[in-house]
């Protein structure tokens, strides 16, 4: 599959992400389909904002920038969210509109307001770590 042709079929875009990101993530465990298959819409998303924002400035997206999108992303656990986004996480009050807030929650709002951030399923979150200038 070429890169250009990620996000046009699912089942393929996935089994290609897996490949890719065994490629860019050596250290990582090998990838399962369940949890790659969560992560296209979302790479799919990101990659278009940054395809779009390039042709803005009369620039072309090239495979580099494709895989610098997957380079530069994590896959984090609750617990990870938690130690890397400790001082935003301490800034959301623990009761809000008389409610305690759990960990939860709290890290649901901290993923709204954070764009590099994304929740892929109830313990896993993927975080761009890149600079978002290009939305600005």
């Amino acid at each position: 599959m070429d890169f250009n042709q990620f996000g046009n079929n699912l089942e393929d875009s996935t089994n290609f992400l897996i490949e890719k990101l065994s490629e860019l993530h050596p250290w990582d465990e090998e990838w399962k389909y369940n949890i790659a298959v969560k992560l296209v819409p979302i790479y799919v998303e990101e990659i278009s904002k940054f395809r779009e924002y390039l042709e803005s400035v009369g620039l072309d997206f090239t495979e580099e920038n494709f895989d610098n999108i997957l380079k530069f992303s994590s896959i984090l656990t609750k617990d990870q969210v938690k130690l890397l986004f400790m001082g935003d996480l301490a800034d959301i009050p623990l009761i809000y509109d008389g409610k305690y807030l759990s960990d939860d929650e709290r890290i649901d709002l901290l993923v709204e307001y954070k764009t590099r951030l994304r929740k892929v399923e109830p313990n896993l979150y993927l975080f761009f770590n890149h600079v978002e200038n290009y939305l600005d």
